[in-house]
C-alpha cells in the first residue's frame, strides 16, 4: 500500500484515531508506523504496508485495542508473531501451515486470542477465522517438573550454581579495582551490582529496572510514599565504626506493566556484605554524576545532591552522564520521584547481562559441554524454589521468595531431593578430571602463596589464583571445604580419606538436627572427596602399569 492508498484510507476513515497504551500518559495514532508505548517503548509497524487496505485496517485496530490490555514486551511479542501470520491469512493456507508446526503452536494461539479475544472493543475480522479453527485443539500440558530440571533453561546444578556465584563474586572484585574516569568502568560495576541483586532477592529485571535510590533505607527505616519525595531519606554512606551497615529494598510487582506503581507487600533486607556492596556503588555513582555535570557548569550542594540522587534509578542508562543540561533547574525538571528518566529498559539489562555471562566471562557448566554457563532470571528462580522446597520450607515461605502465589509454585512443592541431587552425582566425576588436566601441578608447587595444606602442615592440593580465596565464605573449612571448589587442584599424591571420613562424621551428626543447606553442601563435599580418591587410585594404577 503506497502513500496515496494510505491518505485515501485516512480520508474515509471516521472511527476513533488516538488510542491510549497500557502505560498511562502515551497516546498514539492509529495510522503512524511508529506507536510510542512508554519510555524508550516504540512499536514498528511499518511492515503493514504490505497488507491491503481492509487488512491494514482491522489489524492495525485489533492490535490498537489490545495495547491497553498487554505490557509492552507481550505485545510486541505478538505483533512480532502477527507479522508471520501474516503470510497465511486465507484458511486453507494457514491450516496447512498450523500442520508443519510442533511447540509453536501455542505461541500461534495465544497471538490469536490477543488479537481475537482479549478486547471487548474490537476482534479482528480477519483473524476469527483462523482462531476458530485452532481454538478447540488439546495442545497437551508441558509437564512443569521436566522443564524445571532442563539442563539448558532450568535449575542450576549444584555445581553450575557454586561456579555462578564464584563468577561473580570475583567479577565483583576486579569491577571495584577499576578507576571510575568514565562510564565504562562505571557500566561494568553497574551490570554485576544487577546480578548481585537478582541472586539476593530473587526479582525479574523489569522489576530491578524501576528502582531509585529511594527505595533503599536503613534497616529499622520505615518507607513512604513512593510518589513523593522522602524527607527523611538520608544519602547512603560508609561506616567509619564497627557497627555493620544493614539495608532493605522496596521492590515494585513488575507483571502488570505499570512503572512503580504497585509496590511489594514486604520489602527485602539485605546483608551485610551487599549492603557495603551498595554503599561503595552508591560513592561511585555520586562521583561519576558530578564528574559528568562539570561540563555544564552545574556544581550541587550536599542537600542538592541528596534530592537529586534519591530520584535518579539505581541502574542508570547510560544518557543520564552524557545528557547536557542548559541549568540546575533543567537537571531537576528532568527526573521525578516517578518518573522514568534515564531508567535502563528490561531489554538493555538482560541484553548487558546475556553479554557479560557470554563474552566475557568463562563459566563452566557440568552439564553443557563447548559453550558457557549464563546467568538467567528464569534459571535462577528455578534453583532458588526448588532448593526452598527442598529444604522443607512451608508453601507459603517458598512463594514469598519470587513474590508469586501458592498455586504458582505448585510444581516445586512435587519435586523430592533425590531429583536435585541426581543431577550432581551424574557430572561431579567430570568436572574433577578437568581440574587434574588443565593446569601443571609442578608449576604450583613452585610457589608457596598457592599451595592448600592441612592443619598437620601437609600438602593437599594448590590454588590455581590465591587472589579468588581472599573472600571466600565456604561454609567448609580449608582443605575440606575446598573439594568442591573449580580454584582447587588436589594434590594427587596426598591422602585425601581423612577428609573424606571426617566430612562423612559431620554429615552423620547434621543429619539429625542440623539445618539442611547444611547437610546439602556436606553431601557435596563428600561426593568430590570421593571422585578425587578414585581417581588419584586410577591415575595411580595407570603409572604402574606403564
Amino acid at each position: 500500500m503506497d502513500d496515496l492508498e494510505l491518505n485515501d484510507l485516512k480520508s474515509g476513515y471516521e472511527g476513533k484515531r488516538t488510542f491510549q497504551s497500557k502505560t498511562e500518559g502515551y497516546e498514539f495514532d492509529l495510522f503512524s508506523d511508529v506507536w510510542v508505548l512508554g519510555y524508550k517503548k516504540t512499536l514498528n509497524l511499518e511492515w503493514m504496508r504490505m497488507l491491503d487496505s481492509d487488512v491494514f485496517l482491522d489489524l492495525r485496530l485489533a492490535i490498537a485495542n489490545a495495547a491497553k490490555h498487554y505490557a509492552y514486551s507481550t505485545l510486541i511479542t505478538h505483533a512480532s508473531k502477527l507479522k508471520t501470520l501474516c503470510q497465511y491469512l486465507e484458511p486453507a493456507t494457514f491450516e496447512a501451515w498450523w500442520l508443519t508446526l510442533t511447540d509453536y503452536k501455542k505461541n500461534i494461539r495465544d497471538t490469536l486470542y490477543a488479537f481475537c479475544q482479549r478486547s471487548p472493543e474490537y476482534r479482528s475480522e480477519v483473524l476469527i477465522p483462523l482462531y476458530d479453527l485452532v481454538k478447540e485443539e488439546n495442545l497437551g500440558r508441558r509437564d512443569s517438573s521436566k522443564s524445571i530440571l532442563d539442563e539448558t533453561t532450568g535449575a542450576y546444578s549444584e555445581i553450575e550454581r557454586d561456579n555462578l556465584l564464584e563468577a561473580l563474586r570475583i567479577e565483583t572484585l576486579h569491577a571495584l579495582d577499576n578507576g571510575f574516569t568514565t562510564t565504562k568502568p562505571f557500566t561494568r560495576l553497574r551490570n554485576i551490582l544487577a546480578c548481585q541483586l537478582m541472586v539476593a532477592i530473587v526479582r525479574r529485571p523489569t522489576q530491578l529496572v524501576q528502582l531509585k535510590w529511594c527505595d533503599l533505607l536503613r534497616v529499622g527505616q520505615p518507607f513512604t510514599s513512593h510518589k513523593e519525595r522522602n524527607l527523611d531519606w538520608q544519602p547512603l554512606k560508609q561506616h567509619h565504626f564497627s557497627d555493620v551497615e544493614q539495608l532493605h529494598l522496596r521492590t515494585f510487582k513488575g507483571k502488570d506493566g505499570e512503572f512503580r506503581r504497585n509496590a511489594e507487600s514486604r520489602s527485602h533486607r539485605l546483608d551485610p556484605n551487599l549492603s557495603t556492596l551498595l554503599l561503595q556503588y552508591y560513592q561511585v555513582y555520586e562521583t561519576r554524576l558530578g564528574a559528568s555535570l562539570s561540563p555544564c557548569n552545574i556544581a550541587l550542594t550536599e542537600s542538592e545532591t541528596k534530592a537529586l540522587m534519591q530520584r535518579l534509578p539505581l541502574f542508570p542508562d547510560q544518557s543520564l552522564f552524557s545528557a547536557r543540561f542548559e541549568a540546575k533547574e533543567r537537571l531537576f525538571q528532568s527526573v521525578s520521584d516517578t518518573s522514568e528518566a534515564y531508567h535502563l529498559s528490561s531489554l538493555s539489562l538482560r541484553s548487558s547481562i546475556a553479554f557479560l555471562f557470554n563474552k566475557k566471562l568463562d563459566i563452566k557448566s557440568d552439564r553443557i559441554a563447548h559453550q558457557p554457563l549464563a546467568f538467567k532470571n528464569n534459571r535462577w528462580r528455578h534453583t532458588q524454589l526448588t532448593l526452598a522446597a527442598w529444604m522443607g520450607l512451608s508453601p507459603a515461605q517458598v512463594a514469598a521468595i519470587t513474590g508469586v502465589s501458592v498455586e504458582a509454585i505448585q510444581s516445586y512443592l512435587d519435586l523430592k531431593s533425590p531429583e536435585r541431587i541426581k543431577i550432581d552425582q551424574a557430572f561431579a566425576g567430570n568436572s574433577v578430571i578437568q581440574r587434574f588436566d588443565s593446569v601443571s601441578s609442578k608449576e604450583l608447587q613452585q610457589l608457596p602463596d598457592f599451595v592448600v595444606k592441612s592443619p598437620f602442615d601437609e600438602e593437599m592440593g594448590h590454588k590455581l589464583n590465591p587472589a579468588n580465596c581472599a573472600s571466600c565464605q565456604s561454609k567448609g573449612a580449608a582443605p575440606m571445604g575446598c573439594y568442591p571448589c573449580d580454584n582447587f587442584r588436589p594434590l594427587e599424591t596426598a591422602n585425601h580419606q581423612p577428609y573424606l571420613d571426617k566430612a562423612e562424621r559431620k554429615l552423620a551428626i547434621n543429619s539429625q538436627s542440623g539445618h539442611p543447606a547444611t547437610v546439602k553442601r556436606l553431601q557435596t563435599i563428600i561426593l568430590y572427596i570421593q571422585v578425587t580418591i578414585a581417581l588419584c587410585e586410577e591415575r595411580k594404577i595407570l603409572k604402574l602399569g606403564a
